[in-house]
């Protein structure tokens, strides 16, 4: 009888992850058309939206980067000085933050505060709204509750990923700087230079392209699972709770597909 239960479970789950599947890469065609239209100047789509939603993507979530990304240096400092001091090599620390952190870590840490804290409240904005009625009155208007909700988040998401990585590469390599040039009294100088020597702008650019499917991922994640909630606040919690998991979710999955990618490529 247990064995049922489970299984009928497990069934029962795989079948809601396909069906959620499915609604994605509708969700996501619809996203394109919209962006298509947009393109083409037959798009419903206001600036002072647009810049709001900028704003809170980027400035709002600085500190949270900001923290994070530093104690992530720290810490890889930290481990990596373990094993390299054995060896009389702790100035290659700046090799391991520096590469770590401008390749892929930075794009990842990032993108999960802002799964946490934008997806999170996209999916809530937008489930509300589901829940309110609201989007069904665009729809009574013929307004295209894509075009005027969802594609500004979206935008806006795209725009200030690679702004925030970027940001979240300095305050890493800030973070093992500090580490080793205060506590493991390592030479500045040459600490800047084994970064700069380490870190090759095909690194960067791998991190810039992270940061932009998982700035994707995020918004259609939260916007997604807002548009399609149940209409009741029970819905609306479930909504933002889905966001954010299967936005972290597919963040990993992401770079570890785009992981061995770049290891075909030898990039």
């Amino acid at each position: 009888m247990l064995q049922e239960q489970v299984s009928e479970a497990l069934i029962g789950k795989f079948v809601s992850f396909g069906d959620r599947m499915g609604a994605g890469i509708g969700f996501i065609g619809e996203i394109t058309l919209a962006l298509g239209r947009l393109a083409s100047g037959k798009s419903y789509f206001r600036r002072v939206d647009f810049m709001s939603i900028v704003q809170r993507c980027g400035v709002e979530t600085v500190f949270l980067v900001s923290l994070i990304s530093l104690l992530v240096g720290m810490i890889l400092a930290f481990v990596g000085s373990i094993q390299l001091e054995l060896f009389g090599a702790q100035i290659f620390i700046a090799d391991i933050v520096g590469i770590a952190m401008v390749r892929v870590l930075s794009a990842v840490m990032t993108g999960i505060i802002v799964a946490g804290r934008i997806g999170a409240s996209f999916a809530a904005e937008l489930g509300m709204m589901q829940a309110n009625e609201e989007i069904d009155a665009f729809r009574t208007f013929g307004i295209s509750p894509i075009e005027f909700l969802v594609v500004p988040r979206v935008l806006a998401l795209l725009m200030m990923m690679p702004v925030l990585t970027i940001y979240a590469d300095f305050m890493g390599i800030a973070g093992g700087f500090i580490i080793s040039t205060m506590m493991l009294h390592l030479n500045p100088v040459e600490y800047l230079a084994h970064t700069q020597k380490a870190v090759k702008i095909s690194y960067l650019w791998i991190g810039l392209i992270h940061s932009l499917v998982f700035g994707a991922i995020i918004a259609i994640a939260g916007c997604q699972e807002g548009v399609m909630c149940e209409r009741n606040a029970a819905g609306v919690g479930r909504a933002t709770t889905m966001a954010v998991v299967m936005g972290i979710t597919a963040i990993v999955l992401a770079t570890a597909l785009m992981t061995f990618i770049c290891h075909v490529l030898g990039v």
